[in-house]
């Protein structure tokens, strides 16, 4: 079993919220839940700079945005059998993006299967853990599980953890915009 972390890739075209007010400091990965989701508007965003290249220019399926992941709805309709039971997409709204339609990608199983006495842990004096270093998990606990996140309450957010599944077919549909990062294998 192999476990990886998700990041979007930040050589594509970036979402960007309208009214960053409204949702500053919003994390989703810090929600228990999201039944109270209240869509955000969303543009393009439009701090590229000059000496950019044009990879920059193209809109991936899974977009970066401030704080969460993004995806459009070519990526929903292919993952949706996959993890129909692990995550929500949260609808975005645009009133100047009008060829597509992108959804947040929340993580809603969240799984306690951090091995902590083989984890290492970046730690700030007070104890409080400011990241992981190195990931161990407990294989048993997360099981075929495609997509996950961490509870750490009141520490750093936990980005999304998948399987080999979810990224294969990320791959194999070639699918834009998303980094895997290997974590772990055990």
């Amino acid at each position: 079993m192999v476990v990886w972390l998700t990041r979007t890739s930040t050589e594509y075209q970036a979402l960007d919220y309208v009214d960053e007010y409204d949702v500053r400091g919003t994390r989703l990965y810090m929600r228990e839940e999201s039944s109270t989701w209240r869509p955000f508007y969303v543009v393009y965003a439009t701090d590229v700079h000059d000496d950019m290249d044009a990879r920059f220019e193209r809109v991936p399926n899974f977009p970066s945005i401030p704080g969460n992941i993004a995806c459009d709805e070519e990526a929903k309709l292919i993952l949706e059998d996959l993890v129909h039971d692990h995550v929500e997409f949260l609808p975005l709204l645009s009133n100047t993006i009008k060829d597509k339609v992108y959804y947040i990608l929340y993580p809603k199983t969240v799984l306690d299967c951090l091995d902590t006495n083989r984890s290492e842990f970046v730690r700030l004096q007070s104890g409080y853990i400011r990241g992981v270093r190195k990931y161990s998990f407990i294989s048993d606990c997360i099981g075929d599980t495609p997509i996950f996140r961490l509870p750490f309450a009141g520490s750093l957010v936990s980005e999304p953890f998948v399987n080999n599944e979810f990224k294969q077919m990320v791959e194999d549909n070639k699918l834009t915009g998303l980094e895997f990062t290997r974590v772990w294998e055990g």
